[in-house]
Parts: structure tokens; C-alpha cells; sequence
């Protein structure tokens, strides 16, 4: 049987993962924290971070490292699982919080101010149609800034990167897609897009 629970998470499962990704996330606001025994300035990191040219140049970052050692400690990284997440590091540095609910997608089709949807139609189209790294990481940051200080669900950005990297390989090395509908990044992102702007 089919999961069409197209606002699960399908590749970050493991909780404490889930919990390295936001407490990264929330380091990134503190000026003066210590971990291990270490003094960790979070804004420092961002700033850093944003400097960098997206999506690859943040992996020279002791931002990314310390999310990447966090990480690895819950989940196994191959080669395309770090450029997943040097992408989602580019685009988490311009985020303003998290909001857990709904899924990423859901927030890019809800309404903030009105009758409109926060991401429209059209620039939603262009994110599903992105067909590399660069560019699919410049339309992500371009929409979470639409979001503002309405936040982005952490989780659901880095699961949806890390599904559309493992998408993108398998185009660039010609293979079939998943026979499941609801494993396809673009499917599950439309289907959770039109559930809040078409209401």
C-alpha cells in the first residue's frame, strides 16, 4: 500500500537527527553558547555562512562542519547527502525561526496577507521545474525570505532537499523514477502547496 502522507518526513526519520538539525538551527541566533566545553558565537556562523557561494561554498564552514559531525552521529552522509545538506545550509542561514507546522510546501501556498498565497503560483512552478543544485538552492532562498518572519519548518525544507538531491542524481544518471508517486519530491510538494492555497 501507498503512504500519501505527503507531509511526512521520508529522510530525516531518526529523532535525535531531527533534533541536531534544529538545535544547529538555534545556535545560529546565540552569540555566546557552549558546547562540549566550547564557546560557539551562532551569529558568527550565519554571517559566515551567507558570505559563502551557495550551495557548496558553506562545506569549508565550521557552520556546516558542526552540523555535519551532529549529523553523522544519526544518519549515514554520502557524498550527495553533504551536498544536501551544504544546500540546505545556504538556504536555513536566511531563515528568520522555525515553524513547525505545516510542511515547508504548505507554507509557500498559505495565505499571509489576504487572498494570495505567500510563494505565487508561477514562482512555485519555477521551484518545482528547477533541474540543478545552484538554481534550485537560489529559488529556495528567495522563497524562504518571502516567508519572513513567518518561518519555515526546518525539518520539512532539509527532508525535501535531501529527497530532491537523490532526484537529481538519478535524472543526471538517467534512471527511473520511484514507482511510488508519493517518493517524488515534486509531487509531494504540490499536493502540500495546493492544500493551503487553494482554500
Amino acid at each position: 500500500m501507498l503512504n500519501s502522507n505527503t507531509a511526512a518526513l521520508c529522510r530525516i526519520v531518526h529523532p535525535e537527527a531531527q533534533k541536531a538539525l534544529i538545535d544547529w538551527f538555534t545556535l545560529l541566533s546565540e552569540r555566546n553558547e557552549r558546547e562540549e566545553g566550547k564557546r560557539i558565537n551562532g551569529r558568527a556562523w550565519r554571517a559566515e555562512l551567507k558570505r559563502m557561494e551557495p550551495p557548496y561554498g558553506v562545506m569549508m564552514c565550521e557552520g556546516y562542519d558542526a552540523l555535519r559531525q551532529a549529523l553523522l552521529k544519526h544518519m549515514l552522509l554520502q557524498p550527495l547527502g553533504e551536498m544536501a545538506l551544504a544546500l540546505f545550509v545556504s538556504v536555513a542561514v536566511h531563515i528568520k525561526s522555525n515553524k513547525d507546522k505545516p510542511s515547508f510546501a504548505a507554507q509557500l501556498g498559505e495565505k499571509l496577507n489576504g487572498s494570495t498565497s505567500c510563494v505565487s503560483g508561477l514562482r512555485f512552478e519555477r521551484l518545482l521545474k528547477a533541474s540543478d543544485p545552484e538554481t534550485f538552492c537560489q529559488l529556495l532562498i528567495q522563497a524562504v525570505k518571502i516567508r519572513g518572519k513567518d518561518g519555515v519548518n526546518i525539518l520539512s525544507l532539509a527532508d525535501s532537499i535531501f529527497l530532491w538531491m537523490e532526484e537529481w542524481q538519478r535524472r543526471e544518471q538517467h534512471e527511473p523514477e520511484p514507482r511510488n508517486p508519493f517518493e517524488r519530491n515534486r509531487i509531494r510538494w504540490a499536493n502540500e502547496y495546493l492544500s493551503t492555497s487553494h482554500k
